[in-house]
Order: C-alpha cells, then structure tokens, then sequence
C-alpha cells in the first residue's frame, strides 16, 4: 500500500492542480463579456461618425455575442452541472414555439432575454475566479474611466457617442425628448426629481448611453462584492465601491441606492435567512407595493407612489389571454414600465413561473456567500420588475450578473471551496468508496 507521504504528496498534487486552475485567465471570456457590456458604445461611435445604426445592426451583434458564448460552452462540453440551466433553456425555446403558434406570429422577446440568462450562467459555470476577477474589474475601470470623460466634459462626451441620435435611429425613443446637449432624455430629468445635489452634471450614463443600465450595473458591483468578499483582493474591494459610490451619486437612482444598502446590511443579515426564502421574493415585493400603494395613495408622478402603483395597476388589469400569453407579441410597447406585467404577458404564467424560480434557486444556498449572491439577484430582479420593464433583462446587465452566478453555482457543484472551485486532477474522480477499497487491497489506483 501506499505510504502516508504519497498520499500526502497526491493530495498536495490535488491542491496544486485547483490552485493552478483558479489563476487561469479564459480570455475568450473576458472578451464575451466585455463585449456585451459595450457594444452598444461602440454601435453609437460609428453611428456618430460614420453612418446610421438601425436596429437590425443592434440584433445581429447581440446574436453574435451570444453565439461566441454558446460555440464556447459547446467547445468545452456540456457537464452534470449544467443540467438545470439546460433544462430551463429547451423549457423556455418549447415555451416560445408554442407562444408563437397561438399567436400566429414569431415571439422572440422573451426567448432572448431567457438567451442572454442561460449563455452567461452557462459560462460562469465555467469561470475560475481570475476570470470573474478579471471580468469584474476590466468593467469597472471601462465604466469608471468613461464616466469621467462624461463629467468632466458632457461635450466631449455627447460629440463621442451622441446618445440620442443612436437611441433615435436604433430604438426609435427620445423624438419627443430633444435636447441641444445630445443626451438620452431621461439624463437630463426634471424639475423635483430625486438627486443628492452633488454633481450638476446630467444624470450620468457611461458606456451604457442611458441612465438605467447604469443604475443596474452598480447594483450588479454590489451583489459582486457581497458575494466574494472573503476572496476579494483589497484593490479590487476599493475600486469596486468606488465606482459604486461614483454611480449612485452622480446617476441619483433611488432603486439602485435602496438596493445597494439593502444589500450591504444583507451582507451580515441574509446568511442568516432560510435557504429557499428567495422563492417567496415576487410575493414578498408585490405585497410591500400594495401596502406602499395603499399608504400613499394614488399617483401618476414619476415618484415612489407612481411607478409602484402603475405596476399594481397593470397587474390588476391582468386577464386570461394575457396570462396564457395570447397578447406575448404586444408585451414589450404594452408595458414599459411594469416589470411583473411584462413577464407575465411575454412569457405566459408558466413561463413566468420558470424565470421566478430559476432567478431564485439557480444559486443554492449552501453557503453564507452564496446565500448573499441568492438574495441579492432576487432582491435586484423583483424589486426592478415593480418599477421598470424589461431593462432588467438585457444584455448588458444580464451578461456580468450571470456570470457570477454560474460562478457561485459551479462552487456548489464541486469539491473543492465555494470560492476556489476548478477540476480536480484525475486522482480525485476516483475517489469513491470502492475506489478507495480497491487501492487498499491491492495498493493501486484504479486507471
């Protein structure tokens, strides 16, 4: 049989080979990320200086970011821990060709945003945690750097991008919202509206041309942090809440400042929470509204009262043929501002109930970081889809927040620690009960 030192040396050899696989950078993913979160800056230069964007132009780059992802995976190979994402995925394309045969007309919306979720969690499932540092911290210094150039010279900025023009030609919003500075509309607000005073600059938008994006990225940087504190590095900590802060206070977003201290007390409260209390989020958050609703009364401002109690509204208003998905074509124009209705009507109650629970469990709480990266995406997501449509659904937000969450998942599907997960070398695959009985008769691994 084999001395204690050649244990001992094979599983140093074990230790080593994760190690070894946890500092690996994939490029190719760093790359797919970035390009997710930027495109669409890239798409608003050439619009600005060299010819029209359209929206044809806007899908077809989004499909190949997706298709770099999915040729990727493939590349790789599908693993036992892929399995609920890939069920998910076939559940919600049969979901789609069934919509669209109700409907008598293609429905892709929602198969999109389902694409976006399952492509990035499916390569976070195969991220190391140089990856996803890299990743993370590549982003925030784009996003950062660009934000200064937008402060220090709205000009330079608007002369760069023209938001406006791209959002025009692309989206066909903002016609009405005209402004000599170039911007989107909704960066140049309005009298009363909720701001911390600091910066007198419009409300910022970086690489994101609008504001919303922006707002949800921050709050992605949260959930980030929260999640891997304990392997965080220290610059990547300083950097990370300094953009952030940044953020918040330049961008005034109430639902990302709310959700950025929701989530930093949720730091020390959620690994104390039950481990499946994400699933009752949607009813949790629905219930706050109609209590909030109830409170304040009636209001069509674009205050708290407002946007809670249009979502309310619209759910009110919600019918049979909207809940079997017979009006999915209409969702996206039909409600703009109602998350909850959105998804209801663009996917039908079952496939509302699919996204509900795999927002919910794809993270298992096994863990106190993983229980912050569970609560957080819930929060992020049910609290969003009360105020605003489906700006929690694309790509440019979805893309970082499932990659960390594939990340968290992948931890709970190995051996090794939550936050250092890789493949063990082969002398590992065989350590099961009869492997280890076999090497203890006969002083040999089974090969």
């Amino acid at each position: 049989m084999r001395s204690r030192s050649d244990r001992g040396g094979e599983a140093g050899n074990v230790k080593s080979g994760t190690e070894s696989n946890e500092a690996e950078i994939d490029y190719r993913i760093v790359i797919i990320l970035l390009a997710a979160l930027g495109y669409n800056a890239l798409l608003a230069i050439a619009n600005a200086h060299v010819s029209a964007a359209s929206l044809t132009q806007v899908a077809l780059i989004e499909f190949v970011i997706l298709a770099a992802g999915a040729a990727l995976i493939l590349s790789d190979g599908l693993r036992p821990f892929d399995t609920p994402v890939v069920v998910f995925a076939v559940g919600s394309l049969l979901g789609t060709l069934l919509l669209s045969i109700v409907n008598q007309t293609p429905v892709i919306g929602m198969m999109r945003n389902v694409a976006d979720i399952v492509i990035f969690t499916m390569l976070g499932l195969r991220c190391s945690r140089a990856t996803l540092r890299t990743c993370f911290m590549l982003s925030v210094i784009l996003v950062g750097s660009v934000m200064i150039i937008e402060i220090v010279s709205i000009k330079t900025y608007s002369n760069l991008f023209n938001p406006f023009s791209y959002y025009v030609n692309t989206r066909s919003l903002g016609e009405n919202d005209f402004d000599n500075t170039g911007l989107f509309g909704n960066a140049l607000g309005f009298e009363g509206r909720f701001s911390y005073g600091i910066f007198s600059t419009p409300r910022t938008s970086s690489i994101f041309l609008e504001q919303t994006s922006l707002a949800n990225f921050a709050t992605f940087c949260t959930i980030y942090l929260t999640s891997v504190w304990s392997s965080a590095k220290h610059h990547e900590r300083i950097i990370g809440i300094a953009l952030i802060l940044f953020v918040l206070l330049s961008n005034n977003s109430r639902t990302a400042s709310s959700i950025a201290v929701i989530c930093a007390a949720g730091y020390f409260l959620f690994p104390l929470l039950p481990r499946f209390g994400t699933i009752i989020l949607p009813l949790l958050m629905i219930g706050l509204a109609l209590a909030v609703t109830y409170h304040l009364g009636d209001s069509k401002e674009d205050d708290l009262a407002g946007r809670i109690g249009l979502s309310i509204r619209m759910l009110s208003q919600t019918d049979i043929q909207g809940l079997l998905g017979l009006r999915a074509v209409s969702a996206a124009d039909t409600f703009p501002d109602s998350g909850y209705s959105y998804t209801l009507y663009a996917a039908s109650i079952f496939g509302a109930i699919a996204v509900w629970l795999y927002i919910a469990l794809i993270v298992p709480a096994t863990s106190p970081d993983r229980k912050r990266c569970s609560w957080g995406i819930g929060i992020f997501f049910f609290m969003n889809l009360l105020i605003g449509g489906n700006a929690v659904y694309t790509i440019k937000i979805a893309a970082p927040l499932w990659l960390l969450a594939g990340y968290m998942r992948r931890g709970a599907c190995t051996a090794s620690d939550p936050l250092q997960p890789a493949t063990a070398p082969r002398e590992a695959a065989y350590a099961t009960p009869s492997a280890r009985l076999h090497q203890a008769v006969t002083g040999r691994s089974i090969r």
